[in-house]
């Protein structure tokens, strides 16, 4: 008999944390084995940017969304308002001509009607009732090629074809004077119509003048207000200006008054913005003190070339004795060379027997690529 395990609270715990510790080393494996990642990092600054980008684009295609709503608002009132007349004329109409049609157009007013009367059976005289000699019921009523009333049914005909003439004509200019007044009722309405809309877009302009000749009248006054402002701005800069000029013209500096270039620092010190050239007593110390120092530096010049002169020939006697040992040196490179290369040789020979006793003796095992994918597949 099989003995089945019941898992108790301690058996969920621990596997819980074994799942929990396993989508931690997963997410911890796809953070480290990205190399991007982890080389190069997250632009914050970027994205932060593209966010904000995002954003203001989202913004501003919400603000033109809401202006195209309401101006679909706008149009559709409008188009519900036109809408509404319409159907109010439509039906004026339609009531006026189901009136006439009652009034003038009855079924019993028709040409046709004595065909389609259902009451016609009733309203027919006895059998020869105009012949002057009725008959019973059982008698012949009408025989071959009789006709008693031919005359008096012609005539009647005649008048009667006169009259539904007459009737038509007459019913044909009621019809089309009705209709020319329903049509000047219908283009009076919309006239009316077009005269309010009219009188509302004139109304509507006037407010606009109105309102536009407000904000003329306060651009005039601010206008003024600023022309003022800059006038008295520009006197006092004028006046300002004037004061400096005077200022300047009776100033030390430009009367040359030689007091004020006097240090407080010593008698030898003199303000620099203020100096305005030395004396002839100056000038004199000035050029004897320039050509002592004249007279210095052509000694110093000379002493100067006579050292370059014998730093010169000590250095020629330098390069011949290096050019020498230049060649010295290079015959003993030339015979290092040659032994190192002999040696070299040498080694080659035993690098190559040595690979040849490693590749044949102790590295013949050569490892699998299963070896290889059991390294870096944890992050610990």
């Amino acid at each position: 008999m099989m003995k089945l395990q019941i898992a108790n609270e301690q058996d969920r715990k621990e596997a819980q944390n074994r799942e929990r510790r396993r989508q931690c080393e997963l997410e911890r494996r796809s953070r480290i084995f990205n190399a991007r990642n982890r080389k190069i990092g997250v632009d914050l600054p970027f994205l932060e940017r593209q966010v904000a980008e995002k954003r203001a684009e989202r913004d501003e295609q919400e603000r033109k969304n809401l202006a195209f709503a309401q101006q679909m608002i706008k149009d559709s009132n409008l188009a519900v308002v036109l809408q509404a007349r319409e159907q109010e004329e439509r039906r004026r109409i339609d009531v006026e001509i189901d009136e006439y049609r009652k009034n003038y157009q009855r079924l019993e007013d028709r040409r046709e009607f004595d065909l389609n009367n259902p009451d016609v059976l009733k309203m027919q005289l006895p059998p020869r009732a105009s012949d002057g000699e009725p008959v019973g019921m059982s008698s012949a009523q009408k025989f071959e090629g009789e006709d008693l009333e031919y005359e008096e049914r012609k005539k009647i005909m005649a008048e009667q074809k006169n009259a539904w003439l007459e009737q038509q004509v007459q019913e044909r200019k009621a019809a089309q004077e009705e209709r020319k007044a329903a049509e000047a009722a219908y283009m009076m309405a919309i006239k009316a119509r077009d005269a309010r809309a009219s009188e509302l877009d004139q109304m509507e302009r006037e407010c606009r003048y109105r309102l536009g000749q407000a904000n003329l009248r306060y651009n005039e006054a601010l206008t003024a207000e600023k022309k003022q402002l800059e006038q008295i701005m520009k006197e006092q800069e004028e006046a300002d200006n004037t004061a400096e000029m005077y200022n300047n013209l009776t100033s030390d500096m430009l009367t040359e008054n030689p007091d004020v270039a006097k240090s407080a620092l010593g008698k030898d010190r003199a303000i620099g913005f203020m100096y305005k050239g030395m004396n002839q007593e100056e000038l004199k110390k000035f050029y004897a003190a320039q050509k002592e120092q004249m007279a210095a530096a052509k000694a110093k010049r000379e002493a100067e070339e006579k050292m370059e002169a014998e730093w010169q020939a000590l250095a020629k006697s330098i390069q011949r004795e290096v050019a020498r040992q230049d060649i010295a040196d290079q015959r003993k490179r030339r015979e290092i060379a040659r032994q190192l290369m002999e040696e070299n040789q040498l080694m080659a020979l035993q690098q190559k027997e040595k690979e040849k006793y490693y590749k044949e003796v102790v590295y013949n095992n050569t490892p699998t690529d299963e070896y290889y994918s059991q390294f870096n597949t944890t992050t610990r």
